[in-house]
């Protein structure tokens, strides 16, 4: 709020007032008035003119000779201002003078608004705040003229607002203050209108959104056009326009608002009262629409308008009262009750519309709460709502999910019993044929079709769970439709037996061959079919291809019930049969929507066409197929040959769990897929199967039987932790649900130790969902059998998970050998300039030293590295090689200590001990410069050979150890203790033990397993 000092008989005496400290002053008071007269600081120095005072603001009236008893006319207001030599610049704020001024300080024009005449034909009016500006050095008054004229408010003229006086850069920052201040709270205002503009265009029966973006227009509105009248400045509007805009957006303003809080307080009728208030406001806004300004600016200064504020304002304060004091379920409506205070507080200064304020800057506090408050009502409801719409969401999501799930298991559940019936029926029906009276074959015959149609339904009711887990791949092959299509038709005859419906095929023989999936476009054409037979009591059925643009429109059409549109929009619903009386309700209503999403699959749209009285047309396009689709239709028969024959002969089911196929016809084929030395005699393949019930132990057992496998049992999962523990496995089989230990947590337990590819997982399970088998996955299994589990499948499958563990161990072995073959080049070319500087001095030496590196050479690149065992001597001989050839180049920085107890005989896989060997010698002891010592022991312990290499070099950290052992990143060079380590682990359970000090040295150790 700005300091207010009064003005006494047109003087006022600044001198000697701190400025810095009380800022621009607000100047009320006595002004000097010169009615009827437009004077300048040159006439009032030269002429004694008479003189009157004014209070200011306020209204004034002209003299009797200008008209008397009216605002009309003109007239000069005078203030002088005593002040102590100015030192910087000052300005008047000017904010409302009706209704055209122009100011003048000590002689100089410094602003205006409007035309300022006393011919009212040449007058000007516009009524807009402006700042005048004064500067001139060490002057001690300041002379104020502001000339004003007005023809347009005909009961109120002159300064209608305080004035302020202050320094220029004072005045400057209250005038930009306030002008922000309006631009925010207008463009708040607008877009918040927007934004709800669109909603209501995007949800027009939202009638409150329609309300809230009118009062957030109109109060920008009034915003815009009020206090510093912003409007006029953005747009060329003269003032009369200014001024009615004002009044029709106050009243647009509090009318809406009404509204606003009615819908709040639950009132939705619209009493006789209210709509005479409506038809009232509508008459004003007419008359301040086409009324001379004169007129407006009359019925405004005499409270036409302000009584026509005043009933809202009431009637607003009513409906709040009825907000607090009613009933109301309504957790957030404090927000309402906040933003309605705050609009109260504004609509009483709003609806002043002569624009009489008690503050120069323009603070929209109570808008700005209003509108925060009743955003974060909306937003909090808005909260509310959609978390109540995605709980409902999630539980309707698990209910489908449910839904979904158990229909599949009760179809998994009815297809062993319904098979059984199927089986049983048909094998009496075919035995007792001859015996059978008629009623008992019709019967049989009856429970045969019911059997088959029973079994369709199961089989729609998992192929719809399969399509909506995206578990459906497509095999696509050629087709020639006129070899299929008949035999569809074919399987459908018996529908036709006792209604006179003809089936006419219209297919040429000459079509090209479609790209399709042949069993799901069979199950597209049957269900295509079955409806249509289902539904065509007389008449034709028909079915026709034709070659459009290189892909074959199949048609179907039959002259059956026509669909309405309410039977076409829910045609592709699942479990949605139709409403027509002749449908005969048998079904799920599934049909249509699993044909739908297979021809989907197949990249297609299945289009469906009804007309009145002509039946229905269903159509679809497959793609031709070409010469390269058949070339790898071809390609794909004849690797799936294999598989094919096993399929032909099926023996009876001799478990729930497994099902045996004659495969005596692939035995061989299968025998190949593990090359020989994968099936070395020396390394037999075991195999670990793990299963609670004895039966499908010996079931899986016998399967096995027939592979060269050494199979051990186990009935608990724990049992197959204490066997992996103290023998090495090529595979090991479990069940997923085992009392105890399910086969999730053995594969969890069995991946803490041993990766996927050191001992692969085989899991079974009766369960086909996906989440149990990306649980099976995660958890480690490197293979995933649902069971009933075909014998031939599940071989195969043990197979490739041999072939693969077995296949990585000779490549760990591979790869030692292929490292030690490597030899470095630098170390051959000092070894071999070692050589020829021995030649020089000392001859005997020098051969000594030939044999060593002859040795060297000869055992590293040894066939017997490849192998899965070497004797124990043989690795020791290599070592031995190894360190006389860097003993003899490094002299006394080496010192070799080996400390191996006789007699020790045992094989180990090659290229165990070597490798740390050389990583102690060349990583440890030479990176120092004096060297040091290399203790080589083997000796036996109470169960097993101890092998330890210590040095006494520079060490490593733990981190570098943990580098060293697991190896994760590929570029990283210790891949010799990596590998040495994996291969322990692999063939003996347990891999190399790493002590390591910085400064002090290393011990590398491991253990073997005596053997007789």
């Amino acid at each position: 709020m700005n300091q207010t000092v009064q003005v006494a008989d047109g003087v006022l005496d600044l001198r000697g007032l701190d400025w810095d400290k009380d800022g621009p002053l607000t100047l009320n008071g006595e002004w000097d008035w010169y009615p009827g007269r437009l004077l300048s600081h040159e006439e009032l120095k030269s002429e004694v003119v008479p003189r009157q005072t004014l209070s200011v603001p306020g209204n004034w009236e002209t003299s009797p000779s200008q008209g008397g008893n009216n605002a009309y006319g003109y007239g000069t207001y005078r203030l002088r201002i005593l002040t102590d030599p100015l030192k910087r610049p000052v300005a008047f704020s000017i904010g409302s003078v009706k209704s055209a001024s122009e100011a003048e300080i000590n002689g100089k024009l410094a602003g205006g608004s409007g035309t300022v005449t006393a011919d009212p034909e040449r007058y000007e009016p516009l009524n807009q705040s402006y700042t005048a500006d004064y500067y001139e050095a060490d002057v001690t008054e300041i002379e104020l003229l502001l000339r004003v004229a007005n023809y347009d408010s005909p009961m109120s003229g002159g300064i209608a607002r305080p004035v302020l006086f202050g320094f220029q850069s004072d005045i400057a920052s209250t005038r930009s203050h306030s002008i922000d201040f309006q631009l925010i709270t207008v463009l708040i205002m607008l877009l918040h209108g927007l934004y709800a503009g669109i909603v209501y265009a995007l949800k027009p029966q939202s009638r409150p959104l329609l309300i809230s973006g009118l009062v957030y227009i109109a109060v920008g509105l009034v915003v815009a056009s009020g206090h510093d009248k912003l409007l006029a400045t953005w747009m060329p509007l003269s003032y009369t326009w200014s001024i009615k805009i004002r009044i029709l957006a106050v009243m647009l303003q509090n009318h809406s608002v009404l509204l606003m809080y009615r819908q709040f307080a639950g009132i939705r009728r619209i009493s006789a009262g209210f709509k005479t208030y409506t038809f009232m406001l509508l008459g004003l806004s007419l008359g301040t629409l086409f009324l001379p300004i004169s007129t407006v600016n009359r019925m405004l200064d005499s409270g036409v308008y302000f009584l026509a504020f005043l009933i809202p304002l009431v009637w607003f304060a009513a409906a709040v009262g009825k907000l607090v004091f009613g009933k109301t379920e309504d957790k957030d409506i404090h927000f309402i009750l906040i933003s309605a205070v705050c609009i109260i507080s504004n609509l009483i200064w709003v609806n002043e519309i002569g624009f009489v304020k008690s503050s120069s800057v323009y603070y929209p506090t109570d808008l700005i709460i209003a509108v925060t408050a009743f955003s974060v009502y909306w937003f909090k409801k808005y909260i509310r709502n959609s978390n109540e719409v995605e709980r409902l969401y999630e539980q309707l999501k698990v209910a489908d999910r449910m839904k979904d799930q158990f229909l599949a298991n009760t179809s998994h559940e009815l297809r062993t019993p319904l098979h059984g019936i199927m089986n049983l029926s048909n094998s009496v029906y075919t035995r007792e044929l001859d015996k059978l009276e008629e009623d008992s074959r019709q019967a049989l015959e009856l429970v045969g079709t019911v059997s088959r149609r029973m079994s369709r339904l199961l089989d729609d009711l998992l192929d719809l769970a399969q399509l909506r887990e995206h578990r459906i791949i497509l095999h696509p092959e050629p087709l020639n439709l006129y070899a299929i299509v008949p035999g569809v038709a074919g399987m459908l005859k018996y529908m036709t037996e006792n209604k006179p419906v003809r089936f006419r095929l219209a297919l040429d023989s000459s079509l090209p061959p479609v790209w399709a999936d042949e069993k799901r476009f069979v199950q597209i054409l049957y269900n295509l079919l079955h409806n249509a037979f289902k539904f065509t009591e007389e008449g034709e059925i028909a079915i026709s291809a034709e070659l459009l643009n290189g892909q074959v429109e199949i048609r179907i059409t039959d002259t059956g019930v026509d669909m309405d549109e309410e039977t076409l929009a829910s045609l592709f619903v699942p479990y949605v049969q139709g409403t027509n009386s002749r449908s005969d309700g048998r079904g799920l209503g599934l049909g249509m929507t699993i044909c739908k999403q297979f021809v989907e699959l197949h990249g297609s749209e299945l289009i469906v066409q009804s007309e009145p009285g002509r039946g229905s047309t269903f159509r679809f396009r497959l793609p031709v197929a070409d010469a390269a689709a058949e070339i790898a239709a071809d390609t794909a028969a004849r690797h799936e040959a294999v598989a094919s024959e096993a399929a032909t002969a099926v023996m009876p089911i001799v478990s729930a769990e497994y099902r045996l196929q004659d495969c005596t016809a692939d035995e061989q084929t299968a025998r190949v897929a593990l090359p020989d030395w994968l099936q070395s005699p020396d390394s037999p393949i075991r195999i670990l199967i793990v299963d609670d019930d004895p039966v499908n132990l010996n079931v899986l057992a016998g399967i096995l039987s027939t592979e060269q496998y050494s199979v051990t049992k186990s009935m608990s999962g724990h049992k197959a932790l204490e066997l992996l523990a103290e023998e090495d496995w090529d595979l090991l089989i479990a069940d997923v649900m085992m009392p105890g230990m399910s086969g999730y947590e053995l594969t969890e337990k069995i991946r803490e130790r041993r990766s996927a590819s050191e001992l692969p997982v085989l899991l079974l399970t009766a369960r086909s969902q996906l989440a149990d088998m990306y649980t099976g996955f995660l958890v480690g299994a490197n293979d995933y059998v649902t069971k009933p589990a075909d014998a031939t499948e599940l071989k195969y499958r043990i197979r490739s998970l041999i072939g693969l563990k077995r296949s990585l161990s000779e490549r760990l072995r591979m790869e030692a050998a292929y490292l030690q073959a490597q030899i470095k080049p630098h170390f051959l070319y000092n070894t071999i300039n070692s050589l020829i500087s021995l030649g020089n001095m000392d001859t005997e030496k020098m051969r000594e030293f030939g044999n060593a590196l002859t040795s060297f050479l000869r055992l590293s690149y040894d066939y017997s590295n490849t192998n899965a065992k070497v004797a124990l001597e043989h690795e020791l001989e290599l070592v031995r090689a190894y360190l006389y050839i860097e003993q003899e180049r490094f002299g006394d920085r080496l010192a070799v200590i080996q400390e191996i107890e006789p007699g020790i005989r045992l094989s180990l896989p090659p290229l165990l001990i070597q490798p740390l060997v050389e990583n102690a010698v060349r990583h440890g002891i030479l990176k120092r410069t004096s060297g040091g010592v290399l203790r080589l022991r083997v000796g036996r312990t109470a169960s097993c050979v101890s092998v330890e290499v210590q040095d006494d070099g520079i060490g490593m950290p733990s981190e570098l150890i943990e580098r060293l052992l697991n190896r994760p990143d590929p570029s990283f060079s210790g891949i010799g203790i990596a590998n040495t380590n994996r291969r322990l682990i692999q063939t003996y359970g347990k891999g190399l033990s790493i002590r390591s000090v910085p400064g002090e040295g290393t011990v590398v150790s491991f253990t073997l397993p005596q053997q007789p």
